[in-house]
């Protein structure tokens, strides 16, 4: 009896000691580079070596970082020798240097897409504006306090957490895994932090409440504003979490539980992999798992996070197909009023082109469905049938007739599909 107790206290001073070990590390816990992740997780660190995250700001000194070309028409005054920071890789470059300790944002950047310079109007934004306008979304674990940062860019422990801990304890726990859409929102939202300050969330870690630490900007939907479209969807970028919120996919997964009636048959575990981010990304690990109800079709289900994100990873038919609700792919001809010549996908109807930066950069919405001509014509805002150039110089009116001619056409068509589909 007594060796008993014995053993008994041991262990509970013994648990007693991991538990404060544990907390305490937990608490220290730090940042440790991205170049930390390379050993252990190679695949994914090449893939986010060559991305748009990682070359989001970048020192001016490392080979090939910038490309513009400081002899064409329209050059800036100040030469490639002051710029000490690049910002931006895909569509434009924007370029800040240093006056001593005081960081400006230059007054000039280059377009990507057209191969030529631009004035930005920014002379003059030195710090803080930077920090308070840029850095919280340019760098990984910036201190607002001193405007300090472990790495530029968007590095791994922006999406993932601060990884002393995990690195410490070999890969057995303390990151997060970045499938939920607020990790991706921390960024891609407008808004400011509550103070009105920031126009980042401070002090945000993935894995946390962004609504604690973020105001978002939200649509008027009955007039249009700098930001949005009296549509609700959006007019300018750096807006994709909060679109994605308004739409199905955010409740993919809830919608499998309570609010579920039943009318498509029992929910089977097959229906995660198109209605839960985690299974569609982990199916091993998520088979067995109780499954978060907030983590529908996130970001990570369509997007190659640890690549470059215009490849994705799942499409729209991997999921829209011959299910319960949705059209089997043989069907789509009749989904789509266009000739087949013209390619139309999915995204260039349901998540229409409604932003344009400058005339150069064309993006689009977050929030998946239908704007009918008319309703963008209240606005004077793409629809989903005339944006990105599609349908440019017909009428709303005759656009409308059109769109209720072929989907509002009575039983006849319905019929179709359905023979098609299978129902």
């Amino acid at each position: 009896m007594f060796k008993w107790l014995a053993s008994l206290l041991v262990l509970a001073l013994a648990l007693a000691m991991w538990t404060s070990w544990t907390r305490a590390n937990v608490e220290s816990n730090h940042y440790v580079g991205s170049s930390s992740c390379q050993d252990c997780h190679q695949t994914q660190h090449e893939g986010w070596h060559d991305s748009a995250h990682r070359k989001m700001m970048r020192k001016a000194t490392e080979p090939g970082v910038m490309n513009a070309s400081w002899h064409a028409e329209g050059a800036p005054a100040f030469t490639e020798d002051e710029v000490v920071w690049v910002i931006g890789s895909k569509w434009e470059q924007q370029f800040m240097g240093a006056d001593g300790h005081t960081e400006t944002l230059l007054p000039a950047a280059w377009s990507i897409l057209r191969s030529g310079w631009k004035l930005t109007g920014w002379d003059g934004w030195q710090a803080p504006v930077p920090l308070r306008r840029c850095h919280g979304c340019h760098t990984v674990g910036l201190d607002v306090t001193d405007g300090s940062f472990v790495e530029p860019g968007i590095g791994c422990e922006s999406c993932h957490g601060r990884g002393a801990w995990h690195e410490e304890v070999h890969g057995s726990g303390g990151m997060t895994a970045g499938l939920d859409a607020e990790t991706c929102g921390q960024c891609h939202a407008r808004g400011n932090s509550p103070s009105g300050e920031y126009f980042f969330p401070v002090g945000f870690e993935p894995g946390g409440s962004l609504e604690d630490k973020f105001v978002f900007s939200q649509p008027d939907y009955l007039q249009n504003s700098s930001q949005w479209w009296g549509t609700g969807r959006e007019r300018d970028r750096h807006q994709q979490f909060q679109a994605w919120q308004r739409g199905g996919h955010a409740d993919a997964l809830k919608s499998l539980g309570s609010s579920y009636d039943g009318r498509f048959g029992p929910v089977e575990r097959e229906c995660y992999q198109c209605h839960s981010a985690e299974y569609a990304v982990f199916p091993e690990k998520a088979k067995d798992a109780e499954l978060v109800p907030e983590l529908g079709v996130t970001c990570s289900v369509c997007h190659n996070v640890h690549g470059e994100l215009d490849s994705q990873r799942m499409t729209c038919v991997d999921c829209h197909d011959n299910g319960a609700k949705h059209h089997a792919q043989d069907a789509l001809v009749d989904h789509v009023p266009c000739p087949e010549s013209a390619k139309v996908e999915c995204i260039d109807c349901h998540m229409p082109i409604t932003i344009t930066i400058g005339g150069e950069l064309r993006l689009r919405s977050h929030a998946p469905g239908i704007t009918e001509p008319q309703q963008a014509a209240s606005f004077d805002s793409p629809s989903s049938c005339a944006n990105g150039g599609c349908h440019s110089n017909a009428s709303s009116e005759d656009m409308q007739t059109a769109f209720d001619n072929f989907y509002r056409a009575g039983d006849a068509r319905a019929s179709t599909v359905g023979e098609r589909s299978g129902k």
